[in-house]
């Protein structure tokens, strides 16, 4: 399979250089690149697997009628396995899906999706064998672009958090720089309580989730071959990466019940089926996700405080422009102006307001915010970029950073 990386590969690389430039430049990803990347990768998957059907009639005709070769002559067909191309094909069918459903539920912007989608299409199969997803091989490139980001912004959230500290010890004086917030009891009391609620819910879904896969571990090793640890793999990169998402879909009061229900048959059937097995996954679930999601919590929290401190700027209303992200504050009221939003909004989206959006939005602040003079907006984050890095994580390591770090423990 040698030579699908060289047709696949240097277009992979062109595609990665231009859109990073594009990006910083621009500060967009160009459709022109998008359509030019995936008509290459997947007009060499339909050739290869339109070969596959008539090479053994055109290499017979093309040997014995053009060459004259001797009827016993023993003729080598040369084509890609059928397997492998149908297994492209399907993981570029997930990909397309699950870049849509991210861009749906804001985890990225619309040229970001579609430009994962590319690199799903564009990176061969032989890079994903250390840690394969047979079902949706590329979630470990999915994998490889959000884990480094997140590893990054917690790093810088840890060094300023550690700042903001030594500023605080060392001179009070200094809170214009730290500007926070006072807060009332019964605030501080409420958000507490909605951390709470979010992590019983996230435990409660998780405990229902591992009971599933220990109760039905060999039949779904059995006719799936999909390996257990890699569905665990999932379950953890699913709840880091979308976290906001799953909480928000957890709390749904329908899907709660749902879920509520689900976990209890679960827990019935288990203790039933196989009651000190049961007992046991149950206590560790409740263990290490608890362990987990408090980490994961205070990892969250530390991201959002360093983000609300280094990468929001104020700009004049009259200064706001398409493709600038509105704080979650003003977003937030927005929306609870329900009339408003639903006829002039409709959605606002990851990647900034679109540009029909701008003035409407202008005379929403000026309307309802007569003193505000100045909005908060985020400052773009460089999420090209990053996904380059994870493509090249992905082809150096031939698998996931979970498996880097499970073989070095």
């Amino acid at each position: 399979m040698a030579f699908l990386n060289i047709l696949f590969l240097p277009m992979l690389f062109l595609i990665g250089i231009i859109t990073i430039y594009d990006d910083f430049k621009c500060g967009k990803v160009k459709n022109k690149w998008i359509i030019f990347g995936a008509c290459w990768g997947i007009g060499i998957i339909l050739f290869f697997l339109i070969w596959y059907f008539i090479a053994s009639p055109v290499t017979n005709f093309y040997y014995f009628n053009i060459l004259n070769y001797p009827p016993d002559y023993e003729v080598i067909v040369f084509t890609v396995s059928l397997s492998y191309l149908l297994k492209c094909i399907l993981n570029m069918t997930i990909a397309l899906i699950i870049s849509f459903l991210m861009w749906k539920f804001d985890v990225w912007a619309a040229g970001d999706a579609k430009l994962f989608v590319v690199y799903s299409i564009l990176l061969p199969m032989t890079f994903y064998w250390k840690s394969f997803f047979s079902f949706f091989p590329s979630f470990v490139l999915m994998i490889n672009i959000f884990i480094p980001i997140f590893i990054y912004l917690l790093i810088g959230s840890v060094l300023y958090y550690l700042k903001f500290i030594y500023l605080r010890i060392k001179n009070k004086s200094q809170d214009n720089f730290l500007e926070k917030k006072q807060e009332s009891k019964t605030d501080k009391r409420k958000k507490i309580l909605e951390i709470i609620k979010n992590m019983l819910i996230m435990i409660i879904a998780f405990v229902g989730l591992f009971l599933i896969i220990k109760l039905f571990q060999n039949p779904i090793e059995k006719y799936t071959s999909v390996n257990i640890f890699s569905i665990q793999v999932l379950i953890f990169a699913v709840v880091i990466i979308f976290s906001n998402s799953v909480i928000k879909f957890l709390m749904k009061p329908t899907v709660f019940k749902i879920v509520i229900a689900l976990v209890a048959i679960l827990v019935c059937y288990g203790l039933i089926y196989s009651y000190d097995s049961t007992l046991e996954t149950i206590y560790r679930t409740l263990i290490m996700m608890t362990i987990f999601i408090i980490i994961l919590t205070i990892f969250r929290r530390m991201i959002d405080f360093h983000v609300l401190k280094t990468d929001v700027r104020e700009v004049k209303i009259e200064d706001i422009k398409p493709r600038m992200s509105l704080v979650e504050g003003i977003m937030e009221e927005i929306k609870r102006d329900k009339k408003f939003y639903n006829k002039y909004i409709g959605r606002f989206y990851p990647g900034g307001l679109m540009p029909d959006q701008v003035e409407t939005v202008k005379k929403w602040i000026k309307n309802n915010k007569e003193k505000m003079k100045t909005v908060e907006i985020y400052k773009p984050f460089p999420f090209v970029p990053w996904m380059f890095i994870g493509v090249i994580i992905t082809i150096i390591l031939k698998g996931s950073i979970f498996h880097l770090i499970q073989n070095l423990f």
